[in-house]
């Protein structure tokens, strides 16, 4: 077809409104939790001192948004909906120097096109409210009611019109997990609003009106991360930073908990989270990122707020200095406050663990093979000592049937570390390389891996229970993976709003500190959960990699011996669960052609 026949069979015409709002929805409404967004910025416009979220099947069925603002006057409330209406801007200044939220005048008219939006509101000092229906865009009823001072609006049966839309909606748990990521973000910046959100009726976040930011994250994550939380501050009245940077034990291995606001507004910058973790120096290791609230005050008039549709960037008229100021004000405070510390934190002793009864039967013979040539700064064979409850196990259990290793592996005896990382034996005509910790790891995995799956999981349990207050996305991953977690051997159970009691970690652990552990283990699934992977595998792979010992650690002979011999008996003996191989063999032919000996 040429361009000339295109042209002539097409027609231009002007789209119908109810399509143009579709399509407005299909930039600013993307989920449910992007309506929950334009309904709280609408709230905190309105000057709202309570805002009250309340979610019905992850938002597909219901989300309703109540605050107690201003309220909207009933002659004005059948234009609130209709596109590009906004009482926000006037004039191309204001549209350059924006200091409110939901500016545009389009996301109400974009929720009514893909739902059926009821809104109801009051201004104080009427006797009554009004009330408007609108169903797919077309308004269907109106007209007086009594209500409180504020605005409730329910969106129920989000994109019922737009089905292709709905299919591309995420499982229930991850919508969930976005509606609670979207509150946060507002309630932890916002600290003189109160916010409160339920799922299906029961309340996850309840937070009142707090005295400063410092108050207000520690009612959203708990007083344990609050007390590691270091303030900051720097700049000036034309460029200026606060916020509070966590100390380098709270990294996380995701970016997820680098929140960043701009003139009050939660946004996102890749240049910004790069430069809060890395005014952390070596104190963060490599694929870790940092817990920081950072809130910059710009002049507005060196913002452009106009970058994408959903207003989540933002371009600054100098990122660097921006970047260079959030980066010496968390640098500054990292390493100067009596909070913290410049080094990466020691190493907690390990907890008393319940005696193990099976253990490998040790060799007393002699070893077969003279020592290696040592240097006492890398190699480090340690000579037998007798086992104290307190030292790591390798606990054993009825021997696989080995298929996968050369017969001569078995029954090896004569191991050296080397420099505290690898496992150096020799086996038949090849020198063997073994990484202690993904070792150690494939032995966990598969040990706790078997117990759930024959639906015999066993605990040890802790001396002293832990309580642990959750995150309200913790909570959430915590209801969807309580089953998985038991079966693996963790004994938790809910004690109060968002909070657990941790009684028992999966026996046969070296537990640390089993907080930490599993807290890990939660964010971990949470991740898998995104990818669609086995929450199950997932899970006991976490469980595994957290308490096998680290690269760094000294073990004795005996140690080296039972993990060699159980990692000889693994159903997968090469890697680690999550794909690292443990071992690398080196022939012998490769040492002669080293020495030119070939």
């Amino acid at each position: 077809m040429t361009d000339a026949t295109l042209t002539s069979s097409r027609t231009i015409a002007v789209l119908p409104d109810h399509l143009i709002d579709q399509i407005a929805a299909g930039e600013v409404i993307e989920r449910p939790a992007s309506v929950v967004k334009e309904l709280i910025e609408n709230a905190l416009d309105a000057r709202a001192a309570q805002i009250d979220v309340e979610i019905e099947e992850a938002g597909a069925k219901q989300i309703r948004v109540v605050d107690n603002g201003v309220g909207i006057d009933p002659a004005d409330l059948p234009s609130a909906v209709l596109r590009h209406a906004t009482s926000k801007i006037q004039t191309l200044d204001d549209l350059s120097a924006v200091l409110t939220f939901g500016f545009r005048g389009e996301a109400l008219a974009a929720i009514a096109s893909v739902s059926h939006l009821e809104i109801v509101s009051r201004v104080r000092g009427q006797d009554a409210g009004a009330m408007i229906f609108w169903e797919g865009g077309t308004r269907t009823e109106s007209g007086s009611v009594g209500a409180p001072v504020g605005t409730a609006v329910a969106v129920r049966h989000l994109f019922f019109n737009t089905p292709a839309r709905r299919e591309y909606l995420r499982a229930p748990t991850t919508e969930t997990r976005r509606i609670i990521e979207t509150v946060t973000d507002f309630a932890g910046f916002h600290h003189r609003v109160a916010f409160s959100l339920s799922i299906d009726g029961k309340p996850v976040l309840r937070l009142p009106e707090a005295a400063n930011m410092g108050t207000r994250l520690g009612d959203l994550f708990g007083i344990k991360v609050a007390e590691m939380l270091v303030p900051f501050t720097g700049g000036d009245a034309e460029l200026g930073v606060s916020g509070f940077a966590g100390k380098p034990e709270l990294a996380r291995t995701n970016r997820d908990r680098i929140l960043i606001y701009v003139n009050g507004r939660r946004v996102w910058s890749p240049s910004l989270a790069h430069g809060a973790t890395a005014a952390y120096g070596e104190t963060i290791p490599r694929g870790r990122f940092a817990f920081a609230v950072i809130a910059l005050n710009v002049n507005p008039y060196r913002i452009d707020v106009n970058v994408h549709p959903t207003k989540r960037e933002v371009r600054f008229a100098n990122d660097r200095a921006v970047y260079d100021l959030t980066y010496y004000a968390i640098n500054k405070a990292i390493f100067t406050s009596p909070r913290t510390s410049p080094v990466m934190p020691v190493k907690e002793e390990y907890l008393p663990q319940v005696p193990q009864t099976e253990r490998l039967p040790l060799s007393s013979s002699p070893s077969d093979m003279g020592p290696l040539r040592e240097s006492p700064s890398q190699f480090h064979p340690v000579p037998v000592e007798p086992q104290s409850p307190s030292s790591r196990s390798f606990p054993a259990t009825d021997p696989l049937p080995v298929t996968r290793v050369p017969k001569e592996a078995l029954g090896i005896t004569n191991l050296w570390q080397f420099n505290d990382v690898y496992i150096v034996t020799v086996v038949g005509e090849e020198l063997w390389v073994i990484d202690q910790h993904t070792a150690h790891e494939r032995i966990l995995y598969e040990e706790v891996l078997r117990r759930a799956h024959e639906r015999k999981p066993e605990s040890q349990r802790l001396l002293f229970p832990e309580s642990i207050d959750l995150e309200a996305r913790e909570w959430v991953v915590f209801g969807s993976a309580a089953e998985v977690l038991a079966s693996l051997g963790f004994e938790v159970r809910p004690f109060g709003m968002r909070t657990v009691l941790l009684e028992g970690v999966p026996t046969g652990l070296k537990v640390k500190n089993p907080v930490i552990l599993f807290r890990r283990v939660l964010e971990d699934v949470e991740i898998a959960s995104r990818g669609g992977e086995d929450l199950l595998k997932a899970a006991a792979a976490s469980t595994a990699c957290r308490s096998a010992v680290m690269a760094g650690d000294r073990l004795r002979q005996e140690e080296m011996q039972a993990l060699f011999a159980r990692l000889m008996h693994a159903e997968n003996p090469f890697s680690c669960p999550h794909g690292r191989p443990t071992l690398v063999k080196i022939p012998i032919a490769e040492f002669d052609r080293k020495f030119c000996r070939a």
